[in-house]
């Protein structure tokens, strides 16, 4: 995107944020050239009852590039060394604000081992144990909670919780942790 491109967009999308309503913009698996599935998953009914925020704990993205390149470093690596199916996630929110589409939330997650029936997983790219994401991150993330709601996806009495909770991990890091502890739906479970 050139600079004036980039400087327009940044604008709309402080503008959009100052009138509430953030725009959602959600890549698809052909767009970050997703792998197929390489086994079978197994299926959730809709709307789930409770979405995860994780973090990957990686190296971040700020660009539409980098962030696409992420995604699939990632879903290589989970089905190759993890041998998992596909990409853990349902969801992967990059710095750039953009939401990268994941498994479908009809398919179990693979983020939280015994506890992934009935949930949303949805990852922030990158490592927030110290920093939280960028603001276009978090009202993406947001954005997509509320899409969820309208799409069936999640009940609109979900809960929403941190990976933390579920698992034995630092996930979704502390800074980010305590940020989504602000977030409507949060639960302590």
């Amino acid at each position: 995107m050139s600079f004036s491109w980039s400087v327009l967009f940044g604008f709309l999308m402080a503008l959009a944020a100052v009138n509430g309503q953030t725009e959602l913009s959600i890549v698809s698996r052909v767009d970050w050239r997703a792998r197929p599935p390489n086994g079978e998953m197994t299926m959730m009914t809709l709307p789930l009852s409770r979405a995860i925020i994780a973090h990957t704990a990686g190296r971040g993205c700020t660009d539409d590039q980098s962030c696409a390149a992420q995604v699939a470093s990632i879903q290589t690596y989970q089905m190759m060394r993890m041998k998992y199916s596909d990409i853990s996630y349902h969801y992967l929110v990059g710095g750039n604000g953009l939401v990268y589409e994941g498994r479908s939330p009809s398919q179990q997650g693979a983020i939280a081992a015994g506890n992934n029936a009935g949930n949303l997983a949805i990852a922030f790219i990158g490592n927030f144990e110290e920093q939280p994401p960028t603001d276009a991150a978090l009202a993406a993330a947001q954005s997509l909670l509320d899409h969820a709601v309208r799409q069936g996806q999640l009940a609109e009495n979900y809960q929403l919780v941190g990976h933390r909770q579920l698992s034995a991990t630092k996930s979704p890091g502390d800074a980010l942790y305590v940020v989504v502890q602000s977030w409507p739906h949060w639960s302590s479970i």
